[in-house]
């Protein structure tokens, strides 16, 4: 009967020392900060329509002339440089 009284008593013991604890709240925060300004690339109108983009492949965009152009980092305050550029004719008019 003792044993049962001092499991009883370390255990209320240890439970309110658990509540006594500075426990952080385990809700996660956003992680998006909003300090007044805001990320702004700038694509050219030459570079056309936008078509889409995807994890993959980045952004594409298509001029006039039928020219991809695909684009995975986008700078702050810049223009992008195209990964890749597919263009309908060959530089070569062989």
């Amino acid at each position: 009967m003792r044993r049962k009284i001092t499991r009883i008593v370390a255990v209320a013991a240890l439970m309110m020392l658990a509540a006594s604890m500075d426990v952080r709240s385990t809700k996660a925060h956003s992680q998006i900060s909003s300090f007044g300004s805001t990320c702004v690339s700038y694509v050219p109108q030459s570079w056309g329509e936008y078509k889409g983009g995807s994890y993959q492949t980045g952004l594409a965009f298509q001029d006039g002339k039928g020219t991809l152009r695909f684009v995975t980092n986008m700078p702050c305050d810049g223009t992008p440089l195209p990964v890749l550029e597919i263009r309908r004719s060959s530089p070569n008019n062989n």
